[in-house]
């Protein structure tokens, strides 16, 4: 605890003194002045003006006012103080318009605000005075799941207030019943911590197997201008890594792993050059533990069963994946950004705007261990990239990730590069000008890992994957999946108080077994469906989805039905690029800090 203390302390002095150097050399990290006068003059006034929900006075001539109302009356409006902690100029700065570009960027960047815009008027005395008008978000969000597998089966239900308070922060619990998954918790973020720059993200929960606690403190970049960053986190789960292992008739096994998790990362990130190109230099500290408290288990999907002698040789290709890691490593981080950020509507929501980096981005963490403070002598890394271009009605974006890690005291039968872990993400929109209200998404994404000596497992069903199969089905170590979605905007019967719209789709993907336990050539599968999607109020870039997926194949009946009910888009750029079931094994830190740290 000592230890910890220490390192939020001084994680907090170094990124404290990156805040007051730039605050001394003013809201101008681009050269806009020539002998101390401004280029474009100065900014004498910043009016905010934050509005509701809805505008009662001007909707219907009074119809649906009491409607309005009752929305507004439900919702807590953001407050004035959150909007101006996230401006990048202040009166008596130099009006510049990167500033107000890169500001209305961070302020889109939270789901709570629907509509953004900030704009300068020149005034007859050479100042500026400048707009910030924006428009709130319905900030309330249920996540439900549920299948068809024996009736309405309840899988689990997330709920959240994006806007505690009208503070920015976000308030969330979740209880996730699905096969022998019984976790249950609470989150807690803000990105104004104490009314500063820092940002918290907090969850506390139990899962089957124990506790998780996990905490971050971050001093983020700020958009494309500020120069220095740092990130102090600490998390500990106790969890069952869950193989699945098919059985005759689609029955499925659940061979349950106890995983004991610590992580604490400690980095520092500066970075130089100009919007447009930024390199990146940083360090980073990093503590890594995992450990198996008891022996496998194993369970069908609704409960936890003795191991009989029969059920011993199921569990053996588990128990060749059980390699502890204990290990404190000193690295560096490493990237450069060619990003030009533009705004685009009709890609994942329906009216709402997105910011778009078009250009590319690359990203390298390599971390060495300290042998006199853990056992383990290896080295892990990680490289990313992202890349994406526009050609009229085109926009076609790239993202991947390698992790990689090196165990020096491998043995003369084991490869020393252990746990390598791929993922690749290909995306197209097609947004035709004849057809103004229709975009095309297709999706292509790779999944896989190779000699693995921790638990790891992929599978082809799932919101990730085919999301007319359930998520344990067809397991394996390597997957790829082609998706092609067709997302329709209707604008009608009420356009003025939501977008509502349509989609049709089709997954078609396949798993190989790689080196996992229990992995199956799956062949080719294949999966349709059509959903509903809405965004309330207007123009929000927040989209709700109701799905119905089925399998395509020979004697599908209602109880292969998945029904799926969803906040935000499941494929897209706007979701965080990541599979859930790869970075359950995923052990390196480093790279997750430049990633999380370069907004």
């Amino acid at each position: 605890m000592r230890g910890l203390c220490f390192s939020i302390g001084l994680s907090t002095l170094l990124a404290s003194a990156a805040v007051a150097q730039n605050d001394s050399s003013g809201t101008d990290p681009v050269a806009s002045t020539t002998a101390g006068a401004c280029r474009y003059g100065p900014i004498s006034y910043v009016f905010i003006d934050n509005h509701n929900i809805f505008d009662e006075r001007t909707e219907d001539e009074g119809r649906f006012t009491w409607a309005y109302r009752v929305v507004n009356g439900l919702h807590m409006r953001t407050r004035r103080s959150v909007i101006a902690r996230e401006l990048l100029f202040g009166p008596g700065d130099c009006f510049e318009p990167i500033m107000l570009e890169e500001s209305e960027r961070l302020l889109r960047s939270y789901g709570f605000l629907s509509q953004v815009d900030i704009f300068g008027v020149p005034q007859p005395d050479g100042t500026y005075h400048v707009i910030v008008n924006t428009r709130d978000d319905w900030s309330t969000q249920l996540d439900v799941r549920v299948t068809m597998k024996s009736g309405v089966d309840f899988e689990g239900m997330r709920i959240r207030e994006a806007n505690f308070l009208g503070r920015g922060q976000t308030l969330g619990a979740y209880y996730i019943s699905r096969d022998v998954t019984r976790d249950y918790g609470v989150v807690y973020e803000t990105p104004q911590l104490g009314g500063t720059r820092w940002d918290l993200r907090t969850a506390l929960g139990a899962t089957r197997a124990g506790t998780l606690f996990a905490e971050t403190v971050a001093y983020p970049f700020v958009g494309d201008v500020s120069r220095w960053a740092a990130s102090q986190g600490f998390s500990r789960e106790d969890r069952y890594f869950d193989y699945v292992a098919e059985a005759k008739d689609n029955d499925i096994n659940h061979v349950l792993v106890p995983l004991r998790d610590k992580h604490f990362d400690l980095a520092l990130v500066t970075r130089v050059g100009h919007p447009g190109s930024l390199t990146f230099l940083g360090g980073a500290l990093t503590y890594e533990e995992l450990t198996y408290p008891g022996e496998p288990r194993l369970a069908d999907d609704d409960d936890i069963r003795d191991v009989s002698a029969a059920d011993s040789i199921l569990l053996q290709p588990a128990l060749a994946k059980r390699d502890p890691l204990n290990s404190i490593r000193l690295g560096v981080l490493l990237g450069h950004r060619n990003i030009t950020w533009v705004k685009r509507r009709g890609l994942d929501s329906m009216r709402g705007e997105q910011d778009v980096g078009l250009g590319a981005e690359v990203g390298l963490s390599a971390g060495r261990s300290l042998r006199a403070l853990a056992p383990d002598d290896d080295m892990a890394g990680t490289l990313s990239f992202y890349s994406a271009a526009e050609f009229t009605s085109l926009l076609i974006a790239g993202r991947a990730r390698l992790d990689a890690r090196r165990d020096f005291a491998a043995g003369p039968d084991v490869p020393e590069w252990q746990d390598v872990y791929g993922d690749a993400e290909v995306l197209a929109y097609i947004r035709p000008s004849w057809l103004a209200r229709h975009t095309l998404v297709l999706r292509g994404i790779a999944t896989a890992g190779w000699n693995t000596r921790t638990p790891f497992q992929l599978t082809l069903g799932g919101d990730r994957g085919l999301r007319g199969y359930r998520d344990n089905r067809f397991p394996g170590g390597r997957r790829i999946v082609l998706t092609a979605e067709e997302r329709m905007f209707w604008g009608w019967p009420r356009p003025d108080i939501l977008d509502l719209g349509s989609t049709v789709f089709v997954d078609v993907g396949r798993i190989l077994p790689g080196d996992v336990p229990y992995g199956e050539d799956s062949g080719w599968r294949a999966t349709a469906g059509f959903g509903l999607r809405a965004s309330f109020p207007a123009g929000s870039r927040t989209t709700y989805r109701f799905d119905v997926a089925v399998p395509v194949r020979p004697g599908t009946n209602a109880g292969d039905v998945r029904l799926i009910l969803s906040v935000g888009e499941l494929i897209g750029l706007s979701t965080i690029f990541g599979d859930r079931q790869l970075e359950r094994s995923r052990h390196e830190r480093m790279a997750a800090e430049l990633l999380r740290l370069n907004r």
